[in-house]
């Protein structure tokens, strides 16, 4: 969906923001080499625009299209 330079609309932001701030304030995230952040260090990340937050948008937007589509049932039942 995105980019490195593509501007995320500012709706899907919000949305990601509202979905990571729902989550608890211990919650934590490792991103391969680029660190380990908390929720609130990502929700700043996605209000930034940055490559960390636009990374994490992409992960947000591929998990509700998987909701939305089956595919996360689908893969359950395989593997359940």
């Amino acid at each position: 969906m995105t980019e490195k330079n593509e501007r995320i609309s500012d709706e899907v932001k919000e949305l990601v923001v509202a979905r990571l701030d729902v989550m608890p304030s211990i919650y934590k995230l490792s991103i391969g080499r680029q660190g380990t952040f908390t929720r609130d260090e990502l929700i700043q990340e996605v209000k930034k625009n940055s490559l960390i937050g636009n990374q994490i948008v992409k992960m947000e937007l591929n998990f509700i299209k998987a909701l939305t589509t089956g595919k996360i049932i689908e893969t359950l039942n395989k593997n359940g």
